[in-house]
Formats: structure tokens, C-alpha cells, sequence
């Protein structure tokens, strides 16, 4: 299989020019071998000042000697004349041969003056979209591919340009070439914003659909993968409802998420765990609550499900995330504050269920939808995940970031984590992340952890969650350069780099599996992977 650069995120093309261009780049990506390396949309340039010609090539393919193919795709109809091949552009008609000419004249030239002057330069023109009978001295028919062509497309590319002498110092120079001459890259920050933009955009299909479900009981159950969009239908619904003034809720398990959503979500919507909902409610009920009492967060939420059943409905819309940490009680007293043609959408990813005392349970008057697609993890994370079998049900990868396999950082006892989550995240730092786009995310929780408790790691300092909240319920964090938190904590947010340390996991059951799914699929961008020697030695014994 061929390599192909950029790689291709899974959407849908936004004209039929671009859908037969990207149909033909996975024909050839599977079709040929792994001798071989696809560009496309390559931009060039020759010449300054006055003197300077622009343009882009569809499709450059090298072998693994270094030689070169250009390919020009032309969709649609196109005119034979006596005097060439035109391709018409709404009210412009543009000459193909003349296009042709100059793309391999201005890449000819500029392999010259890379001095790559043994590179061989070859051209085809690809019009999918039309039959050719015969050929003429302009064009020999043996340099175009047709719609009768086009299903054997790797193999006559194969003809035209084969798989050459392996040349490694040739090949890595003309792909260097290509790769950084012709394309400026973007610093990591840059990406990083495109990145989100585009990753927010492609998970949207959750925000689109799913509001416009027509549930008899107005319940709508949706059951997503990590990445899936889940927040983004979660913010989706608040904002209408808030549009439209009527009164919602948000309820979640994990704190830190209900941190994060308040700061996004409209300022008139009420966003708080279910636990402190569940006091709020208590304290208003004239219960005295002892925390030091044993089960006394059971008998919080066990006053707040009978308050409940007394209570009238308040709530046009209700979101419940993190669905798989609720009891069934909390959720059905929860729904019993609907009114009469209220909303609720629960959001629930049972591979994040990291409480070993909960189990699955029904609503039966829920319609669900699942989604097992990522758009936010690397997809080379998300195959990652899949070897490991972290998930009952294989995750589809949909980012439109490839990412890279992580080169696990071991380390062999306590005393060496310090020094090898330095190494992470002076990696990170290397690869050109700032550290406010990185993430220290432990394995550990903070009882446990070596490095949560620490003011500064390495020449960094820590903001770490205190363990203590303000008089208002916000928690309370330390000053500093560099975020550190726990994967149970994190759940529910992402960074553009992850540095996942502490992982020290003596076997794969079903809640390690899980929190390594979590940890896994934090990161946006890049991950840094941290881990103890039995950890090692058992993820090795999984590969075997």
C-alpha cells in the first residue's frame, strides 16, 4: 500500500472535481505498493518578481528510486480540438496542453536547481469522465487514462513510472522536496487552531441530527465513543434552549467537567454535578448533613431522589452527561423534573465507566443513537487503542490528524517518574507545543500519585487541583506553567499534547481498560506515554 501525503480525512468532497480527484488518490493508495509515495495538491512556484508563475499539481507520485509522475485530473467533459484539449471553467476555457507544459517545465527546472538532475520526470492527464478513441501528436494515448482506464489506474501508472531501484539517498531527497519546499508548514500552535476548527466541524453530525429526533417521550439516549461530539450536542441544546428563554439543566458526574461546561454553556443555564445538585437540594429540604457520617454521599442523593418525587417539574431541558456513572434512581428522579413537553438527551460512553460498583441499565421510554466515530484522538492512537482491544466494540478513526504511534518512556521504579515525565514533556516541547498546550495527566489519583502533589516539575511549575474548593463550590488550584491532573479528573477534556504518566497497570481487566481508554483519548494531537516496566513488559506480551 502506498504512502499518501497529507493523508486524508474521511469526508465528503465539496465538489464533484474534488470527489473524483480524492476517489482516484484512495484507488491509488491501496492499489500501489508500498514502493511508492503519493502528494496532492501540490503547490509550486518559479521565477520572482514579474517573472514569477504559480500553479498546483493534482497528483505527484515517486517511486522508490526517486523518480517522479505527474498527474493532471480533469473532471467532467473537456473539448478536443485540432489544436489540443480545453477544459471550460464556468465562463473561462482553460488549455490543458499549455497547462501541462508549464507544470512540467517549472518542475523540471526546479528539480535542476535542488541539483536532483538524475531524478526522471514523467506526466499522465486522467479525464475520468470521458471515453478517448484515438490519439494524436500532441497527446500519445498512452500518457491518458480514461473512464475505461481509470479501474486499472494503479497498474498503468506502474507502467509509465515502476517501482525503480531502491535508492535511498535520492528517494529522501525528492521527498524532502516535495514535502518542505512546496508546502510551508504551519507551527504547531497554528495547527493546533485549524486542527479543533476543522475537528468541531467534522464531529457536528451528533449537534446536527440528533436535535432534529422526535422522541414520543421527548427522552433521547445517545451512546458515543470518546470524540464523538458528545459536548458539542451537549452546548448545541443548551444554546437553543436558552434562545428560546426556556429553563435547562446540565448534570454531570465528574467535577472538572461541570467546571469546563459552566465557563462554556449560557450563563442563565444551571450546570453542576449530580452530587452537588443533590445537596443543594438536601440543605433545602432542612436535611444537616455530616460528611464525615459513613455513605454520606448515598444519603445526599437519597434525600434528593425523594425530594424529587415530591417536587413539581421545573425544567424544559434537561442534558445528563457522563450517563454511565448515574444509579438508574438518580436518573429517573432526575427526568420526573420535565414538564409536560420538556427534553432530555443522555449522554453516556459505557467504555469510560471507571466505577466498579455501577452497572448498565435501561430507559425504556429513551430513543437511542450510538456512535462509535472519532474525530477528535489521532487516528494512529485510535488503532492503537483497537490492537489493545481497550473498547468492546472497535472505534472507528475519524480525525483528520494522523498523529504518530507513541515511543513509550519506561520507567522502573517511583524515584524514575519525575525524571521521565520531564522527558515527556520536554518531547512535547521539542515537537513545538507551548506548555499551555500540554497536559500532564496522571494514571494515579491524587492519594496515590507521586507527582500530584508537587509544586514544580522539572524547571515547571505546577497548577494542580488543591483538593479544596472556595466558599462558591469552585475548586481551587495552584498557581502555575504547567497542567497536571488525574485521568479520572481529566475525563471529559482534551489537550492539543498529553504527557500520560504513572501508568502502572499490573493487568488489562475491565476498569484499567478503561483507564487506559480515557487516558488515551485526551490527547488532540500528540501523546507522550509514560509507563512502569510491568506495564511495559505486559503491553509487549499483547503485541506478541
Amino acid at each position: 500500500m502506498a504512502r499518501l501525503f497529507p493523508t486524508l480525512p474521511p469526508r465528503l468532497a465539496s465538489s464533484a472535481g474534488e470527489h473524483a480527484e480524492l476517489e482516484l488518490l484512495r484507488t491509488l493508495e491501496a492499489g500501489l505498493p508500498g514502493a511508492y509515495r503519493l502528494f496532492h495538491g501540490v503547490d509550486w512556484s518559479k521565477g520572482t518578481a514579474e517573472q514569477e508563475q504559480h500553479g498546483e499539481i493534482d497528483i505527484v507520485v515517486v517511486n522508490q528510486g526517486g523518480d517522479v509522475l505527474l498527474m493532471e485530473v480533469k473532471s467532467g467533459s473537456v473539448d478536443f480540438r485540432s489544436d489540443g484539449i480545453f477544459k471550460r471553467y464556468g465562463g473561462q476555457t482553460k488549455d490543458v496542453k499549455s497547462q501541462v507544459q508549464r507544470q512540467y517545465g517549472a518542475l523540471l527546472s526546479r528539480l535542476r536547481d535542488a541539483g536532483l538532475n538524475s531524478v526522471k520526470l514523467h506526466h499522465l492527464l486522467v479525464l475520468p469522465g470521458v471515453r478517448v478513441e484515438s490519439e494524436t501528436v500532441l497527446w500519445p494515448r498512452e500518457r491518458i487514462i480514461d473512464s475505461a482506464d481509470i479501474e486499472q489506474v494503479a497498474s498503468r501508472v506502474m507502467q509509465v513510472i515502476g517501482p525503480g531501484s531502491a535508492d535511498g539517498s535520492t528517494m529522501e531527497a525528492v521527498l524532502a522536496f516535495f514535502e518542505n519546499r512546496f508546502r510551508v508548514e504551519p507551527d504547531v500552535s497554528a495547527l493546533a487552531g485549524r486542527l479543533q476548527q476543522t475537528t468541531t466541524r467534522m464531529s457536528s453530525g451528533l449537534a446536527t441530527w440528533v436535535p432534529r429526533i422526535v422522541a414520543p417521550s421527548g427522552v433521547i439516549r445517545v451512546v458515543g465513543t470518546a470524540g464523538s461530539g458528545k459536548t458539542q450536542l451537549a452546548l448545541r441544546l443548551l444554546r437553543e434552549a436558552d434562545g428560546a428563554g426556556r429553563k435547562s439543566a446540565y448534570v454531570c458526574f465528574n467535577r472538572p467537567l461541570a467546571d469546563h461546561i459552566a465557563r462554556v454553556a449560557p450563563v442563565r443555564t444551571l450546570v453542576e454535578t449530580f452530587h452537588e445538585f443533590a445537596l443543594r437540594l438536601a440543605r433545602c429540604s432542612g436535611m444537616a448533613v455530616d460528611f464525615a457520617a459513613t455513605g454520606a454521599f448515598e444519603t445526599i442523593a437519597g434525600r434528593a431522589v425523594e425530594v424529587l418525587g415530591r417536587a413539581d417539574p421545573d425544567l424544559d431541558l434537561l442534558v445528563i452527561d457522563e450517563l454511565q456513572d448515574f444509579q438508574p434512581e438518580w436518573v429517573q428522579a432526575m427526568l420526573s423534573r420535565l414538564r409536560t413537553d420538556g427534553r432530555a438527551a443522555l449522554l453516556e460512553d459505557p467504555e469510560q465507566l471507571l466505577y466498579a460498583d455501577r452497572e448498565s441499565f435501561d430507559i425504556p421510554e429513551a430513543v437511542t443513537v450510538s456512535s462509535n466515530e472519532n474525530f477528535r484522538t489521532p487516528r494512529n492512537l485510535v488503532n492503537l487503542i483497537n490492537a489493545l482491544r481497550l473498547t468492546g466494540t472497535e472505534v472507528a478513526a475519524f480525525s483528520p490528524h494522523e498523529g504518530n504511534f507513541p515511543d513509550p518512556i519506561v520507567y522502573e521504579s517511583n524515584e524514575k517518574v519525575v525524571p521521565s515525565t520531564v522527558q515527556g514533556v520536554e518531547r512535547c516541547l521539542k515537537m513545538g507545543f507551548g506548555l499551555e498546550d500540554i497536559a500532564v495527566v496522571s494514571m494515579r489519583g491524587r492519594e496515590r500519585s507521586v507527582l500530584q502533589g508537587l509544586d514544580r516539575l522539572g524547571s515547571w511549575t505546577l497548577r494542580r487541583f488543591t483538593g479544596k474548593y472556595d466558599e462558591g463550590g469552585s475548586a481551587l488550584w495552584t498557581e502555575g506553567d504547567l497542567l497536571i491532573d488525574s485521568v479520572r479528573r481529566f475525563k471529559g477534556q482534551a489537550a492539543p499534547a498529553v504527557v500520560l504518566t504513572e501508568c502502572d497497570l499490573p493487568q488489562l481487566d475491565a476498569i484499567n481498560r478503561r483507564l487506559l481508554f480515557v487516558g488515551l483519548t485526551r490527547a488532540r494531537m500528540h501523546l507522550e506515554w509514560v509507563v512502569s516496566k510491568a506495564t511495559a513488559t505486559l503491553l509487549e506480551q499483547k503485541f506478541r
